[in-house]
């Protein structure tokens, strides 16, 4: 059964005359049959604005295909055109977009009329469907078509034969992004099956409406009752009128001012705006910024401190800044203007096409923009309509850049700049700035590059004071533009949650509402970027997390993605750090220790994932002085990784200016010196990798290592790295219990260590940790021992050429020389090694000839 819908609906996707007109004009290589299927796939579109700017799009890069990746393609496209041009932003919504794509009702039609108005700059007047006219004229009152028209569209009015069925409303919401770009069949089904149940709702509600006279408003109009009796009256009582309190309307009195008064009115506001404007701009620069504005023209005056001069557009700002720059490089002749476009905007046009100018030349003039940017930000907010042809103008090259590009640095500088100006001068209108002209533009590059999500949202931040309140406002923006894709909402606050300076209540709890949705999601990215957002919980207030724990240990994490586990495991870690402190309250902590540890002890072990144990290394290893059950476990995923990668991790990370160089260059045979995880976060985030040596308890480390390798007959030299890195920690410390300690533990593994003597490649490993251990105690007596005098006859019998022994020998050397005390202590080794040693072999011996002591 056809539903009523239908003669809207095909009236909907019909265009009318004037737009038929114009299309047929336009000579289109197809003609027009069905409107919402011909333009769904953009490629009508694309002929037509081929008509408009023909040199700005090329018709052979799109494809008159049916497919939603074409269709898909040719509108991305599109999009970019549109974002170039000024005049076209309208066009860019992609709610809009989408109902065209995918041939949604009316969608069609509506975009074609907008592009038209858009391109024309002519207005079309709306059309009142025939029906409509018939029925209006019909009763008589031409005034009310509108509502005649909106009546019949109403659901009210539909008598229930003709009511939209369910097989109608199911094919109509099939149409919708959400559920036609789903290729997942189950949960394909499950929507339909909401729409059905949704559907059957409102007609058991319809049902119990059955005795409301109102339900059927159309039939009682038309019914046999009616036409026979006429129209029904009211009961009233006409011997007794009622009386009606007439109300009087005073006559307006308008008071007319002459020119002289309209003069005084407007030099009295003027000269208020200009004080209210050297106030603000004495109290942003000084008087460096006043004899900056002077040179340009743009501020006060130094003969006439009572005047100003005109304000300046921020258009002609900016072209003189680029004019100033290019004629100080040499280059202003290179720039070329074409079709009355200003030299800002052309300059941006060459860029944009690679044109003329190089990068770094490019950079430079760039740079002029960001050093003028306090003038420039004021004059925006003068000038705001001019910040909506401004964003336009530069955001294209955020959306065509990499994010370590140059341009898309520049041009992020510039804005972020201008954004912090403006918040300086005035708050609120620079957060007008941001939703009225910018939020839009830096959503859709949000939605579309995940590495860029960082960057823009550092943008959002720049039009905004730091003011709690101010952050909730620009929050609540935010959720409004992404009210379409919560998840992707809460990807923002995870990453804004970081760029926070001030938390309050408030604001915690806004985070941590959509922090809890987040976790109840089955989506797995979704959801460890809402464990991320813990970490701030628990230095503001750690019960937050503490409740959460339970429903933590219990999340099933055996199939999840490697980044759920990474920040359980980083979650558990900052909440032991924390609950350190709190070990001295009344409160008893021990079951949320426990939980933690559970978490750790669950995700964080040797056959977890690289990524995950590479993060569990990096966040666990500040807790590991004060929770010791977990050493064992941490030294045995330390020796899961590569040597490479360990002694990467080990130690101290070099600075380095350019991350995302070492990034590229994971692959390659450098990959071990970099100290960040070569995959990011779900968000964009980087996982920065700190020094294991600095975070650890170096002393656990070193006894753990010997009590597992003391029954072997040979030194590891892996152990061995791991050992002297520990050393040179607790050396960078030289205090007296530092040095107290490094002999104990000397002491403890001393046995192990001389063993390594014996091999070439750990020789040099021991010898150098032994003259560490002699230069930071007061040890005398190191050489004094049974083992290592053993050790050192062995040595005594090899060649004179072999590495060991000269090791061997620089050290005793090296220590012989320090003092008389230490001389004496290796004269006296000295002495118990010849004795025991044949004594023709220790003089062709290094030991001998070498040390050159007199035994």
């Amino acid at each position: 059964m056809a539903s009523a819908n239908d003669g809207n609906n095909s009236g909907a996707n019909k265009l009318n005359r004037e737009l038929l007109r114009w299309i047929q004009s336009l000579d289109l290589a197809y003609s027009i049959k069905n409107v919402k299927r011909d333009f769904a796939n953009g490629f009508l579109v694309a002929e037509i604005m081929s008509r408009y700017y023909d040199k700005d799009i090329s018709m052979h890069s799109y494809d008159n295909g049916i497919g939603l990746k074409v269709k898909k393609d040719n509108w991305d496209q599109l999009v970019k055109l549109f974002n170039r041009l000024p005049d076209l932003e309208p066009l860019t919504s992609k709610a809009e977009l989408d109902a065209v794509i995918h041939c949604q009702n009316g969608a069609a039609v509506a975009f074609i009329t907008k592009l038209y108005q858009c391109l024309t700059k002519r207005t079309i007047q709306p059309t009142v469907m025939p029906a409509a006219l018939a029925s209006s004229g019909a009763s008589g009152n031409t005034n009310n078509s509108a509502t005649s028209v909106k009546g019949r569209d109403s659901n009210e009015e539909i008598p229930p034969y003709a009511k939209t069925t369910g097989a109608t409303l199911i094919r109509e919401k099939m149409r919708n992004p959400e559920i036609a770009e789903t290729s997942d069949e189950t949960e394909v089904n499950r929507k339909v099956s909401l729409i059905q149940a949704q559907h059957e709702e409102h007609l058991q509600l319809d049902r119990l409406m059955i005795d409301t006279p109102d339900r059927y408003p159309s039939l009682r109009s038309a019914s046999k009752a009616t036409v026979l009796r006429g129209a029904t009256k009211p009961v009233r009582n006409d011997d007794n009128p009622v009386l009606v309190a007439q109300h009087v309307v005073k006559e307006v009195q308008i008071k007319s001012m002459n020119e002289k008064s309209l003069e005084k009115l407007r030099v009295t506001r003027e000269a208020k705006e200009n004080e209210a404007m050297a106030m603000g701009i004495t109290s942003i620069g000084g008087n460096a910024i006043g004899a900056s504005f002077d040179g340009h023209g743009r501020g006060v005056s130094g003969n006439n401190g009572g005047e100003l001069v005109q304000k300046r557009r921020p258009i002609d700002l900016l072209n003189e800044a680029i004019a100033r720059k290019l004629a100080t490089m040499g280059l202003a002749s290179r720039l070329e203007q074409k079709g009355g476009k200003d030299k800002f905007e052309s300059f941006l046009e060459a860029v944009h096409e690679g044109r003329h100018f190089g990068e770094d030349d490019c950079a430079n003039v760039l740079q002029e923009v960001v050093d003028d940017s306090q003038i420039i930000a004021i004059a925006f907010l003068d000038f705001p309509r001019e910040f909506w042809k401004f964003a336009g103008l530069v955001t294209p090259l955020l959306v065509d850049f990499d994010e370590d590009h140059s341009y898309y640095q520049a041009i992020h500088q510039i804005l972020l700049v201008i954004g912090q100006h403006c918040v300086r001068r005035d708050g609120t209108s620079a957060s007008l700035l941001m939703t009225e002209y910018l939020l839009s533009k830096l959503i859709n590059i949000f939605s579309s590059n995940t590495l860029k999500r960082a960057s823009v949202l550092q943008l959002v931040y720049a039009f905004v004071p730091e003011t709690p309140l101010a952050h909730i406002q620009a929050i609540k923006r935010l959720r409004e533009a992404l009210a379409h894709d919560i998840p992707l909402f809460i990807h923002a606050l995870s990453i804004l949650l970081y760029m926070e300076s001030q938390l309050d209540e408030t604001l915690v709890d806004l985070y941590h509402y959509y922090c809890c949705i987040g976790l109840e999601t089955p989506c797995e990215k979704l959801r460890a970027a809402s464990l991320s957002m813990l970490i701030p919980f628990v230095t503001y207030d750690f019960n937050l997390v503490a409740d959460l724990l339970p429903r933590l240990t219990r999340m099933a994490t055996y199939y999840a993605w490697w980044e759920v586990k990474a920040q359980l495991v980083i979650t558990a870690s900052a909440l032991l750090h924390v609950l350190i402190n709190q070990q001295d309250s009344d409160k008893d902590f021990t079951e949320q220790i426990e939980l933690a540890l559970r978490i750790i002890e669950r995700e964080f072990h040797p056959g977890a994932g690289l990524n995950v144990r590479r993060v569990g290394l990096s966040y666990v290893a500040k807790n590991l002085r004060y929770y010791q059950e977990l050493v064992p476990l941490y030294v045995d995923v330390l020796f899961t990784l590569t040597p490479e990668m360990r002694t990467m991790m080990i130690s101290t990370p070099s600075p380095s200016n350019n991350r995302n160089a070492l990034e590229d260059d994971y692959h390659n045979d450098n990959q071990v010196m970099k100290n960040e995880l070569p995959l990011r976060g779900t968000s964009g985030a980087k996982y920065e990798l700190k020094a294991l040596v600095t975070e650890w308890d170096s002393a656990a480390i070193v006894k753990q290592l010997f009590y597992e390798n003391k029954t072997r007959d040979s030194v590891d030299a892996d152990v061995l790295h791991v050992i002297q890195a520990c050393f040179m920690q607790l050396a960078s410390a030289p205090d007296e219990e530092t040095r107290s300690q490094v002999a104990q533990l000397y002491d403890q593994i001393k046995n192990y260590l001389v063993l390594g003597l014996l091999d070439e490649e750990t020789c040099g490993i021991v010898a150098r940790l032994m003259r560490q251990v002699v230069s930071l105690t007061n040890v005398i007596d190191i050489f004094h021992h049974d083992l290592l005098i053993e050790t050192l006859q062995k040595l005594v019998t090899k060649n004179i050429e072999d590495l060991r022994q000269q090791t061997v020998v620089k050290l005793l050397h090296e220590v012989y020389v320090i003092d008389g005390d230490h001389a004496a202590s290796v004269s006296k080794c000295m002495t118990a090694v010849r004795a025991i040693c044949d004594q023709s072999t220790f003089k062709l011996s290094l030991f001998s000839i070498g040390m050159e002591i007199d035994i």
